[in-house]
């Protein structure tokens, strides 16, 4: 069994090596996205990636940034490139790359045509580079259906259709976890997928968006746990947590509110701060004002939530069951983590009459400092 100071100065060396192992806007990964249309001879499609990471042969399917890999130097090398320069990189290696995208029409895999490669022509090292790759697969009277794969280590995709002809809630949105094949598209009929099906997709991503991936959002439910060791206080802040975020994923996913990443991310890292501040003074704050902070950080870090769904999109006439899914997924990792840190450190350790100095007071420095490590990060200056 560990000693006291012993589980401090191991918890110690984890929350520091969080701290300086954490990486730039510019190395974390996000989703592909795979847009496609199609017509009586071909279907098209146009996939938004980051070809650096592709390249550098980095697996994507467990980390959230590229610093997290062995490979991040080959990675940062073709971020140096020009747009050029990458573009002709991806033209060399399109052989293995297409070999590694498999689009089945009639559950028969299909050769895919390359029709020609867009990259953003990014100067800042610092902001991450989007390239576009159009390809297509040719179609006959006999196609009824395709299915869309890629391997493992390329990452989740989030796979779009685009057809006019179509009413919008018909149209196809998927997201698609690394390595997963979609279900069946059909194209002269709709595809209307269950609605568990749809449940447990976004469930799981909201789940994901926590554990692994969240980590800004697991460093502001640590803050909320040391400010209180109480069951009670703790489930009280992070139900009103639950419904300030909620609202916010709804005001925009009816377009009430559009969303800024380069605002949103620093002001949610900067919300790490205060929290941090909060739980070293809290003996002279009230604490009625520390729900309402909660709250008005709630709405904030719904727009971070909101960011991971406003490319997947809000055209789907599943809406609402989706927002639900993913607030519910939200929740269980959430919860998950309260109930943790409760019966790993509450339960055994609170009541400890060095507690607030050895654990409680240099958390919530770790947890201040990252977070403006993190704000300053965010808004460019490192």
């Amino acid at each position: 069994m560990f000693s006291y100071i012993k589980f401090i100065k191991l918890y110690l060396f984890i929350i520091i090596s969080i701290f300086f192992c954490n990486s730039s806007i510019a190395h974390e990964i996000k989703p592909s996205i795979a847009d496609f249309t199609y017509d009586e001879n071909y279907l098209k499609v146009e996939v938004r990636l980051n070809a650096e990471l592709i390249l550098s042969n980095i697996d994507a399917s467990n980390i959230s940034n590229t610093n997290s890999s062995p490979l991040t130097e080959i990675y940062d090398r073709y971020r140096l490139l020009d747009k050029k320069d990458l573009e002709n990189s991806i033209l060399e290696s399109w052989k293995d790359i297409s070999s590694n995208i498999d689009i089945k029409i009639n559950n028969k895999l299909k050769t895919i045509d390359l029709i020609k490669i867009e990259t953003q022509d990014v100067k800042n090292f610092e902001i991450s580079r989007d390239t576009l790759i159009y390809f297509r697969v040719l179609l006959n009277q006999k196609s009824e259906h395709f299915t869309f794969q890629w391997i493992k280590n390329y990452g989740p995709i989030i796979l779009r259709e685009n057809n006019d002809l179509k009413l919008e809630d018909d149209l196809v949105t998927e997201y698609l976890q690394s390595g997963t094949e979609s279900d069946p598209i059909f194209f002269k009929e709709n595809n209307i997928r269950s609605m568990f099906t749809s449940f447990t997709k976004f469930f799981v991503l909201g789940i994901q968006h926590i554990i692994p991936k969240g980590l800004d959002h697991i460093l502001f439910i640590f803050g909320l746990f040391l400010f209180s060791s109480s069951l009670n206080k703790l489930i009280k802040q992070i139900t009103i947590f639950t419904i300030a975020h909620s609202i916010t994923l709804i005001f925009v996913s009816l377009s009430l509110i559009k969303i800024n990443s380069q605002i949103v991310e620093p002001i949610i890292a900067l919300s790490i701060v205060y929290v941090g501040l909060e739980n070293i003074f809290k003996n002279y704050i009230k604490e009625y004002m520390r729900y309402v902070v909660i709250l008005f950080f709630g709405l904030l870090h719904g727009l971070g939530f909101a960011l991971v769904l406003s490319d997947i999109g809000y055209r789907s006439s599943k809406l609402f069951l989706n927002l639900i899914s993913f607030n519910i997924g939200i929740e269980v990792a959430q919860i998950s983590i309260i109930l943790f840190l409760y019966l790993l450190i509450a339960i055994k350790f609170a009541k400890n009459k060095y507690y607030r100095i050895a654990f409680q007071i240099p958390s919530s420095i770790l947890i201040a400092s990252i977070g403006l490590y993190w704000f300053i990060e965010r808004i460019g200056i490192l």
